[in-house]
């Protein structure tokens, strides 16, 4: 391996290229084949892949042409345009009189041209505007016009405005050199300002489309609505230079949205995280329709939204988020001022919410698959599965922690095999149900409430013991036996037991819980036993 190989190109965006590998891309751009590219640089067939690899790698893509489109677009290597040599023709060789503005400015655009070389510059002005740009570029500088040969010079423009300078190159220029002076070097810096525009429009499109593909690398691994929806807002204001932006998804009842993610906005904005749809708002009419909203300033819009005007926010651009033509959600931008926006920006946007609208269908089936593995499908609550993991958890910090104790209820329905005989297993699915709501309403927020099979239920108590635990058991019951059942009175059995009283491991306490409930059905039922 040569030294140069050892050396690494600065940083750009966090891609780090080694000469050879810059060297590498730059000839494939050119269109050399992998013979040309390893005679040309001395390599084996072996050691090209290799260094293929490593610069793909580096960029984050999988093919060669991806590799050199991302260099040009991170700025590691400039877009390529054959120059005058590699097209059959020699390069053109242009003068320019005038160092003033308008000369700079003819400098600056014709510099980067590779089919254009600058033989001079000058100005009668040695302190003239853009001589220090002719320095840099190591561009000849005179105070008085160069004496030149037919083949020194190809075009003079003159940049002066003066018919006397006119005259005077008229004069001392070779026969068959161009001179463009007035309209025609206006007409020329107009034609290569446009070319330069659209090269910049082009770079510009590149990165973007870069950033989207970035953006679509980031969320594919994303299962966190929340994480999700925050890439899309993040990327989405960086793309389209606004400040602030949100996400929203649809509820289930489609009566109301529900923030997911927001940026730029304060503290109190949408602090209880949901909004009714009201009609004729916002919303409601990017909820019926299929592209784009832009408003330069929301004041101008039919029912201004309250809380973006509360916010101090001017210009909106939004967008329904839609999947096979269901709408799952709103992407927002916003800015604080007056914003005007292009077509192309709105193109770009559209681009975007179908990004965002294939995150949100993905991460939202992800979760109801996630939550549907957790929950029981009838009642609701954890299944037997989800309660185990919690258990075990809870045991775990209980044993680290000196003194620190937990209990488990065990609960079952008196006769309930009887009363699916006389009422019919639907209207005993009822009944699972509101028990369930009525552990649910009882028990505190750091508990635990399961379905732990069939007409059984489970209750973790955490950092409660069973001489407190056993209060709470008793009025549950009690609830139970007052609430008015459709067909007739329901009542519960339970058993109590606690760490470290009753079991050292789960098992053991899981068992003695069992014991003591059965215990409660052989005393009677509608009772607890601990």
């Amino acid at each position: 391996m040569t030294d140069s190989e050892n050396i690494i190109i600065a940083p750009v965006d966090g891609v780090l290229l080694s000469p050879i590998e810059l060297s590498i891309l730059k000839r494939l751009q050119k269109g050399k084949s992998d013979a040309e590219v390893c005679a040309s640089l001395n390599l084996t067939k072996q050691k090209l892949t290799a260094h293929l690899k490593d610069a793909r790698r580096k960029l984050n893509v999988r093919t060669r042409g991806h590799a050199i489109d991302r260099a040009v677009a991170l700025g590691v290597m400039n877009a390529y345009v054959p120059t005058g040599s590699e097209i059959g023709q020699p390069n053109l060789k242009i003068g320019i009189v005038g160092c003033g503005r308008g000369g700079t400015a003819v400098l600056h655009i014709l510099k980067d041209n590779p089919c254009i070389d600058i033989v001079f510059v000058a100005d009668v002005d040695p302190e003239a505007f853009g001589v220090k740009s002719t320095t840099k570029l190591n561009i000849p500088f005179y105070t008085t016009l160069p004496i030149l040969e037919p083949e020194d010079i190809d075009v003079v423009i003159n940049v002066t405005g003066s018919e006397d300078m006119a005259a005077e190159l008229h004069r001392v220029l070779p026969p068959d050199t161009e001179l463009m002076g007035g309209l025609s070097a206006m007409l020329m810096w107009q034609i290569t300002e446009e070319r330069r525009r659209r090269l910049a429009e082009r770079d510009r499109t590149l990165k973007e489309h870069e950033s989207l593909c970035h953006l679509g690398e980031i969320i594919e691994n994303i299962d966190s609505m929340a994480d999700a929806s925050y890439a899309v807002v993040e990327y989405a204001s960086k793309l389209l230079n606004m400040p602030a932006g949100s996400l929203a998804i649809c509820d289930d009842t489609g009566d109301e949205m529900i923030l997911v993610a927001a940026k730029g906005f304060s503290e109190k904005f949408n602090a209880d995280g949901k909004w009714k749809i009201r009609q004729g708002g916002l919303t409601d009419m990017l909820l019926n329709q299929t592209t784009p909203l832009f408003f330069a300033d929301i004041a101008d819009s039919p029912d201004p939204n309250p809380l973006l005007i509360a916010e101090g926010v001017k210009s909106v651009l939004a967008a329904p988020l839609i999947i096979q033509r269901s709408v799952v959600g709103i992407l927002y931008l916003n800015d604080f001022k007056r914003k005007e926006i292009r077509t192309e920006d709105i193109s770009l946007f559209s681009l975007l919410t179908i990004y965002a609208a294939l995150t949100v269908a993905r991460v939202k089936s992800i979760e109801k698959l996630w939550h549907q593995s957790q929950h029981d499908g009838l009642t609701g609550l954890l299944n037997h599965r989800s309660l185990m993991e919690q258990i075990e958890k809870e045991d775990q910090r209980a044993k680290r922690r000196h003194g620190a104790c937990y209990s488990l209820i065990m609960i079952d329905i008196d006769n309930f095999k009887a009363y699916n005989d006389d009422f019919g297993h639907l209207e005993g699915n009822r009944v699972l149900k509101a028990v369930s709501r009525l552990l649910m309403k009882a028990a505190r927020v750091s508990d635990t409430v399961s379905r732990f099979g069939g007409e059984e239920f489970s209750i973790l108590v955490p950092e409660v013991c069973k001489d407190q635990v056993t209060p709470f058991v008793e009025r549950l019951i009690a609830i139970i036996a007052n609430y008015e059942f459709p067909n007739r009175r329901v009542t519960v059995s339970a058993g109590v037991a606690s760490y470290p009283e009753n079991g050292a491991t789960v098992m053991e306490l899981i068992k003695y819980a069992d014991d003591k409930l059965y215990q409660a059905k052989r005393e009677g039922k509608n009772r607890a036993c601990a």
